[in-house]
């Protein structure tokens, strides 16, 4: 876009707005709220872009209403900003900075993003509570690695430990209702959890994924999973390839995870031996199955089709 002023890059937190444009020092401080941001997009030119870092919850509010204003929407992921910031010289960090830092980078690097488009009905409650069911597990673990070993305090943490087991159970629960609520999401489940190795969550978090961004490219979900190699090539060295790990975390660890179950399973255990055998490591070895996984996850939500282990395993 030639006119740096349609181009606002917004620094969210949970009860203010900082809004900045590249290269302009003014900026407009505003409250997290819906009079507020709707005051604000009543004053922008049609089809303006609006640009924030992912931040938890707090800047799903501005993201719709924006979208619905017409507005332009880029949601950014935040690491990616703070390496642009190092990268163009920032020495410091403030939210002006910030602001002003996020359209900058929109303005220059607009070509290379995707366009922000709200999630299908019921992918954001999905991704939610997936969200926290993960934060329960990881809780949980914390305490029994805090607690082990101590025979004094053994009655409180098993206390504490089926206090957890009920309310993942419970979550869990919510889960498979939310996904049974929409018809589109709990076909593409059933699709998902037929694939070896992959169970209900792990399935649930593609469903997730896949029904919330709408990919149109296997090579798009890859990278989104961060489990796409990153070269390392100069000249002609070619270095050892390593994984970006941008994009999704959670989903990139639920696949490894389920990896390593299909790399036990009658199916693919062949395709680990053989890799095993090429002289990969176990982790390398573990992390084609998952990219495999995933590719073969696409193929499904993107075909239709149930899962064939003749058709889609050879192509994946």
């Amino acid at each position: 876009m030639d006119d740096k002023r349609t181009v606002h890059g917004v620094d969210v937190a949970k009860a203010e707005l900082v809004i900045g444009q590249a290269e302009i020092e003014a900026l407009l401080h505003i409250a997290n709220m819906p009079q507020g941001i709707a005051r604000w997009l009543a004053q922008l030119p049609p089809g303006s872009w609006v640009a924030m870092e992912a931040s938890g919850c707090y800047h799903q509010l501005l993201a719709h209403m924006a979208h619905a204003a017409g507005m332009v929407v880029y949601v950014l992921n935040p690491q990616r900003i703070k390496h642009y910031g190092r990268a163009v010289g920032n020495r410091g960090k403030t939210d002006r900075l910030d602001a002003q830092l996020i359209a900058r980078y929109v303005l220059r690097e607009h070509s290379k993003l995707r366009i922000w488009q709200p999630p299908a009905p019921g992918a954001d409650a999905l991704s939610r509570l997936l969200v926290r069911r993960q934060a329960l597990v990881n809780a949980r673990q914390m305490l029994e690695q805090s607690l082990s070993g101590l025979a004094e305090l053994r009655a409180p943490p098993q206390a504490f430990m089926a206090s957890f087991k009920c309310m993942i159970a419970q979550v869990e629960l919510l889960i498979r209702t939310e996904i049974a609520r929409v018809p589109e999401m709990a076909a593409l489940y059933q699709r998902l959890i037929s694939i070896v190795g992959i169970g209900p969550i792990v399935a649930a978090q593609l469903v997730a994924a896949l029904t919330a961004l709408r990919f149109t490219r296997a090579n798009s979900f890859i990278a989104y999973t961060g489990l796409d190699p990153r070269p390392d090539d100069s000249g002609t060295r070619r270095g050892r390839r390593r994984l970006t790990k941008h994009g999704h975390g959670l989903l990139r660890r639920l696949l490894y995870n389920a990896a390593m179950a299909a790399a036990r399973s009658k199916l693919f255990k062949p395709t680990y031996i053989q890799l095993r055998e090429r002289g990969l490591h176990s982790t390398e070895a573990i992390v084609i199955l998952a990219r495999k996984l995933a590719r073969i996850a696409f193929a499904l939500y993107q075909s239709g089709q149930t899962f064939d282990s003749q058709r889609h395993v050879k192509t994946a």
